[in-house]
């Protein structure tokens, strides 16, 4: 039997689908935390406007606005969002019906046989939730949007310390629009060809950008993004909010702290370009790569016109060795010996997908210490390079040689390298 409380005259009330209303809580949950010391924002907001449920929820950093179409009145009230799912989801029934109790304390549910009654918060006290978009905004291809979120998302810093580069970059302007991430050891940008052109930058948290992924339905066409700056009254300019909207959500947060470092100054020249079989590097580099170790973790490249020299080993486990087939298309030296971290390049390679991609790297340098030092190197798609990677090389501890510098090896080397292997010259000799 239903208890009075339960039973309470209803004021207001609105019938919409039970697994429609679900759907739309489900993606609150990403935004609302499971425990928080205000307890409010644990919660959603619910009220009925223009033949539309509106649903907000917030962390108070990041926050969403979803609709969904719904038959009746409600007027606004917060209730805890883990409550809410838990009943609606116990129930069975296609529709469910929502209302307020007469003294606006409780909500209550009726999902079919069971009525539920919930106790609600003021609606007074939840934060403010952005319901349109702000500032200037851009068009963009959801499909593509999310695949560049997917691959710009493996170059993000994961420590949350990591200022700035702890999320993606949305930068537009006359030459298009792009997403740019790194972590200090590898940079990918992914260009967004079917986008409108914002002229700015943004730098959106990762998180945010991770929301935009899980919230596109498949058969949504388009997304558009959003940034709104205000400045004080000495004209700083205060850190921007980010919107991002879909058919039927918004989600709204602020820029990352810090500054975005300026990635085409450490992004490098096009330079020796090798066109390497990407499914069979891939596979190829997995193997080699079991060789590695906390104590050597790098992979050995040597580039060659039609031969590329994996190789990797560790002291106490053992070597590998595998060749695939290589085209030295362009540059300046044909035969170019690097090392990566596997884990990096392998990442890189799997967020391509020609059938070939591009070694684009410099011949190493020699530096004062009689050291060689390595260049990054440029990896993308042979035809087709909207990813494009800059990867960091591993020192791999090189000597200084004609086949690893080529035109730039000190000759004055040649006889210090003698000395040091104790090869007599010919005057000695005799």
């Amino acid at each position: 039997m239903l208890t009075a409380e339960q039973t309470a005259t209803q004021t207001n009330a609105v019938e919409l689908s039970r697994t429609a209303l679900v759907a739309v809580l489900d993606r609150a949950k990403h935004v609302v935390p499971a425990r928080f010391p205000k307890p409010i924002l644990t919660c959603v907001r619910l009220e009925i406007a223009e033949g539309l449920l509106c649903v907000q929820a917030t962390d108070g950093e990041l926050s969403l606005f979803a609709q969904i179409p719904a038959d009746g009145s409600l007027p606004a009230c917060v209730v805890p969002l883990a409550e809410l799912i838990r009943r609606l989801k116990a129930s069975k029934h296609p529709t469910c019906s929502l209302s307020l109790s007469d003294d606006g304390e409780r909500l209550l549910i009726n999902g079919g046989r069971v009525e539920h009654a919930l106790q609600t918060y003021d609606p007074a006290e939840f934060p403010v939730v952005p319901s349109q978009l702000e500032g200037d905004s851009i068009e963009v291809d959801a499909a593509e949007l999310v695949h560049a979120v997917k691959v710009a998302s493996h170059a993000v810093a994961k420590e949350a310390s990591r200022y700035a580069i702890d999320g993606i970059l949305l930068e537009s302007n006359d030459k298009g629009s792009r997403l740019v991430a790194t972590d200090g050891r590898r940079l990918v940008t992914v260009e967004l060809r079917n986008a409108g052109e914002l002229d700015g930058l943004a730098l959106m948290p990762h998180r945010f950008c991770r929301l935009i992924e899980k919230l596109t339905d498949r058969d949504t066409d388009f997304l558009a993004l959003a940034v709104h700056r205000e400045k004080t009254e000495k004209g700083d300019t205060l850190p921007g909010r980010i919107f991002a909207a879909g058919p039927d959500w918004l989600i709204a947060t602020y820029e990352c702290d810090g500054r975005f470092p300026v990635y085409r100054d450490v992004t490098p020249r096009s330079q020796s370009k090798f066109a390497i079989p990407r499914a069979a590097l891939v596979e190829t580099l997995m193997e080699v790569a079991l060789t590695t170790n906390e104590e050597s973790r790098m992979v050995r490249l040597d580039l060659r016109p039609q031969e590329l020299l994996l190789q990797a080993e560790a002291p106490g486990v053992g070597s590998s060795e595998a060749k695939l087939p290589s085209e030295f298309l362009s540059g300046g030296d044909a035969m170019i010996r690097t090392a990566f971290n596997p884990a990096y390049l392998l990442d890189a390679l799997k967020t391509l997908d020609s059938d070939a991609v591009v070694i684009d790297v410099g011949q190493n340098g020699y530096g004062s210490d009689h050291k060689v030092f390595s260049k990054p190197a440029l990896i993308y798609d042979r035809y087709n390079a909207v990813v494009r990677w800059v990867l960091m090389p591993v020192n791999a501890g090189l000597e200084a040689t004609r086949e690893n510098l080529g035109s730039n090896y000190p000759e004055h080397l040649d006889e210090e390298q003698k000395q040091q292997q104790k090869v007599p010259s010919a005057t000695e000799a005799a």
